[in-house]
């Protein structure tokens, strides 16, 4: 087993393809509403993996490729760069560029968390009794009982969850219905119960690393949309009819009470019930809340899984 030039554009290539066919396959109604984001979830693992495992295996099979191919890797592989009395490789160049963007980014990804977790705790003595009991009404009915505080934040207007080590649910300075306040809370609640939060810290992680691959910023957004679609559907699982509905109300109430114009987009860092700029997205999760569920048999899911590990699998029998 061994890394080479090679094997590392093989990687590359494959990781492209693979994000945009899942891409495409999650904007299949059928497919979404059959085989689950957590199916979707799975298959962006098995892609984050062929792009960061990058070897060459014994099976390894070497395809020769001439003409465009080979006259493009020659031209890239023995270009210099003159500094001075001295020549550089072009590649390593290209290298040194691409870890010193690298480690830039990921400082200050790491700088912007540091702050959004700061801005938390300046705000988390901001408490609200009435906000406290909802969020224990909504942990008694959880599956897991990760440690939440709900917070008044007077400098945002839609509520957000932020924190991986501290969790903090920040709520806006403004007064909610009864089952309003509990729909918000228990989305939020939901987002760290299901680790969110980490799973979005990692992929702007990867973002950051593989900056220069325009496919990595489709599987960002892709992600953070899957995320709000599997919280959507673990809240809503047991509501009623009428419970739905106000679900969908307080996501329409929030919006309204938004400043469009002004709201930047949901961060990596945080979570949040919905966002005006992503109008698409939140009429998508509308469908799902109120689309019929489905199911697959599991012999097409194993079946389904079988092609998808195997694909990844034929990836690295050849490289060109």
């Amino acid at each position: 087993m061994s890394v080479t030039v090679f094997s590392f554009a093989m990687s590359v290539v494959f990781s492209v393809i693979f994000i945009l066919a899942i891409h495409l396959l999650r904007k299949q109604p059928f497919f979404l509403y059959s085989f689950g984001v957590h199916t979707i979830l799975g298959l962006y693992v098995l892609c984050l993996f062929r792009a960061i495992a990058v070897f060459e295996f014994p099976f390894t099979m070497p395809v020769g490729l001439r003409n465009t191919y080979s006259t493009v890797f020659r031209a890239v592989w023995t270009a210099h760069i003159t500094l001075g009395d001295s020549k550089i490789q072009l590649l390593l160049v290209l290298c040194g560029i691409w870890a010193v963007a690298a480690v830039a980014l990921i400082v200050q990804f790491l700088w912007k968390s540091w702050k959004v977790a700061r801005k938390a705790r300046w705000y988390a003595a901001n408490r609200d009794s009435r906000a406290e009991r909802v969020l224990e009404r909504v942990k008694r009915e959880s599956w897991r009982t990760p440690a939440v505080k709900v917070c008044i934040c007077p400098t945002i207007d839609i509520p957000m969850g932020t924190g991986i080590f501290r969790h903090y649910i920040c709520l806006p300075d403004r007064e909610y219905g009864g089952e309003e306040l509990y729909c918000v809370l228990k989305h939020e609640y939901t987002h760290f119960c299901n680790h969110d939060l980490t799973v979005k810290f990692l992929v702007h992680l990867f973002c950051c690393i593989f900056w220069w691959n325009p496919a990595v910023y489709l599987l960002k957004r892709d992600v953070s949309q899957v995320l709000e679609i599997r919280c959507d559907i673990k809240v809503t699982e047991k509501f009623s009819k009428k419970e739905r509905l106000e679900y969908l109300l307080t996501i329409v109430r929030v919006l309204e009470r938004t400043d469009g114009a002004s709201q930047r987009p949901p961060s990596m860092l945080t979570t949040r019930l919905a966002c005006k700029k992503d109008g698409d997205d939140v009429r998508e999760r509308f469908r799902v809340i109120t689309a019929a569920s489905r199911s697959i048999s599991r012999l097409c899911q194993v079946a389904f899984w079988t092609l998808a590990v195997t694909l990844v699998a034929l990836s690295y029998s050849f490289v060109l």
